[in-house]
């Protein structure tokens, strides 16, 4: 097959899903990453971005379709620079995604982090596909409408309906689709009517701070990490990247002492309110790297829910140090998550489980709990 050049058609069939919504084919050896094709299919594309070891290729022509193609049901929804970049996958039918996340957790652990058979179980699946987001982060026009980034651009699509987005979202979108505000580039905006979770428990989440995004699935991911982290009454658990409080409010009642670590001065007022009612719980503020060293706590497990950019080099060196016996990790990037496995793994710890959820339909990303145990040395 001819070596792929920019602006130089080819006609591919396409092997894998990859990280990133990609799918995956070769031309000459080398790898060729199309966005909107999948597994099976026979392709023309056009290559746009040419490098040493890949390329990137624009969809021409969907020659032969693989079974798991389905008619995408948003006008929005494409690969155009006129098209929204918040949804990747909706030309993909919904069994089949699941089937792709879990293979690709699969293979982000063994080619990043030299795991030969990691312990992956198939993905949770999300209860609800469409308007599960209770939050979402909209751009603004030059002349005052909002929409979202298309994908790989800082091009603003304007959009008039998200299929993705709660209810009450949507109408608040439609009632702005005209908006005045001056200098602003971007806009955050939550559902403030977030439905009590177990136990009928109410959070206080303020703008700036953080909260999962998929609501029908916030219960079973505190009941995995719960059941994962194994808790005793006399336990004290370390609640890294701790945000409002969300896993600490369901561990306080099972355990002897939480200590919660975050570095967002908005979280710790919403975790102060929302563990108001625990006096088994402190909290320290700033970066976990910097404060895990100095907690003097025994430590019987820790939890870590890190933003994408993962834990890092100092946290795991961290966790190493303090002997401590059982990790769980909450992570929304199978990479960086493949990359501190490793680290843990190099030094005395086994993976145990590997378990993703989708709490992000339609899209690439991926959430996954991964839980380590310690072994004597």
């Amino acid at each position: 097959m001819p070596r792929p050049h920019p602006s130089h058609d080819l006609t591919l069939r396409l092997d894998a899903m990859t990280y990133g919504g990609a799918a995956l084919g070769r031309a000459d050896g080398k790898a060729i990453f199309v966005t909107g094709g999948l597994p099976g299919e026979v392709v023309r594309v056009t290559v746009e971005e040419d490098r040493a070891r890949f390329a990137r290729a624009r969809l021409v022509e969907v020659i032969e379709p693989a079974p798991e193609r389905v008619t995408p049901r948003c006008p929005h929804f494409g690969w155009a620079s006129t098209s929204c970049g918040g949804c990747h996958w909706q030309h993909i039918d919904y069994a089949a995604q699941l089937r792709f996340k879990t293979a690709i957790v699969r293979e982000q652990l063994q080619r990043l982090g030299q795991i030969p058979d990691p312990p992956v179980r198939d993905i949770i699946p999300s209860p609800a596909l469409w308007q599960y987001r209770n939050h979402a982060q909209f751009h603004v026009t030059p002349d005052g409408r909002l929409g979202f980034l298309a994908a790989r651009s800082h091009r603003v699509t304007p959009i008039d309906q998200c299929l993705i987005i709660e209810p009450v979202l949507q109408e608040w979108l439609q009632a702005q689709q005209q908006v005045d505000h001056t200098g602003e580039q971007r806009l955050s905006v939550r559902a403030s009517n977030l439905p009590r979770l177990i136990s009928n428990v109410a959070f206080q989440v303020s703008p700036e701070s953080f909260f999962q995004v998929n609501t029908a699935l916030i219960d079973t991911l505190v009941d995995q990490v719960l059941a994962k982290l194994e808790l005793s009454p006399t336990d004290t658990i370390l609640d890294a990247y701790c945000g409002v409080g969300l896993f600490s409010r369901f561990i306080a009642p099972q355990v002897a002492h939480v200590i919660g670590v975050e570095a967002s001065a908005s979280a710790q007022a919403d975790f102060a309110i929302n563990l108001a009612g625990f006096a088994n719980v402190e909290f320290h503020l700033g970066r976990v790297e910097q404060l895990l060293p100095t907690i003097a706590a025994h430590l019987d497990a820790a939890l870590f829910d890190p933003p994408r950019a993962g834990c890092g080099p100092q946290v795991i060196e961290a966790v190493i140090a303090r002997h401590i016996d059982r990790v769980v990790v909450v992570s929304c990037d199978p990479a960086t998550l493949a990359r501190d496995l490793r680290q843990l793994l190099d030094r005395h710890y086994t993976l145990i489980e590997v378990q993703p959820i989708d709490l992000f339909p339609h899209t690439y990303h991926i959430e996954t709990i991964a839980v380590l145990q310690r072994a004597k040395e």
